[in-house]
């Protein structure tokens, strides 16, 4: 045998099975961590987009209801400014002219209400339907990397039986030989 040849024993075997077995220990680790990482990322994102989509909707109904309550201010400033100079038969007449004004008003007012509320309900249900949909997807990509750890354990179980019995016939090999010299 030359000094330059490694001589091949069980320590070296072995030595190099665990090197072996860290790596893929690490990679196997590392990717499941990456594609936990991306999944919370994803729901992170969705999250932060329904509830910027709830603020925008609060925000408008508020500015709405803002808009009726100075209707209503402007429309008492007018009548009792207006109502002032009129005799009891023109106040009459004005006033029914101006609540039926006012009346179409806040009927328009509704009607643009109830449009964007509406325009307002769908977003939300497509929102929702979209995060049950990722929840799903996410419950699904779970329950397939539960299956493909167990596919990998058995493997992983089926290759160290494998390493075991070759282990143990290069130790009988070995053990055959007595000094280790070649067998005729």
């Amino acid at each position: 045998m030359s000094g330059e040849q490694e001589e091949i024993t069980l320590k070296t075997v072995h030595e190099d099975l665990t090197s072996g077995f860290a790596d893929l220990k690490e990679t196997v680790t590392g990717g499941f961590a990456d594609l936990k990482q991306e999944v919370r990322g994803g729901f992170a994102d969705l999250k932060e987009t329904v509830t910027g989509g709830f603020a925008d909707l609060k925000g408008e109904v508020g500015n709405l209801r803002g808009e009726v309550k100075a209707g209503f201010a402007d429309l008492k400033v007018t009548m009792v400014a207006g109502f002032r100079n009129l005799t009891t038969r023109e106040q009459s007449d004005e006033m029914i002219r101006l609540l039926r004004e006012n009346n179409r008003l806040q009927e328009e007012r509704l009607t643009q209400l109830d449009v964007r509320i509406r325009e307002q309900h769908l977003e939300v249900m497509q929102v929702l339907r979209a995060l049950a949909e990722g929840q799903r997807a996410l419950f699904e990509g779970q329950r397939a990397m539960s299956e493909g750890i167990q596919i990998l354990s058995a493997e992983v179980r089926s290759l160290s039986a494998d390493i075991k019995a070759l282990v143990a016939r290069l130790d009988a090999l070995i053990k055959g030989r007595g000094d280790g010299s070649p067998s005729a």
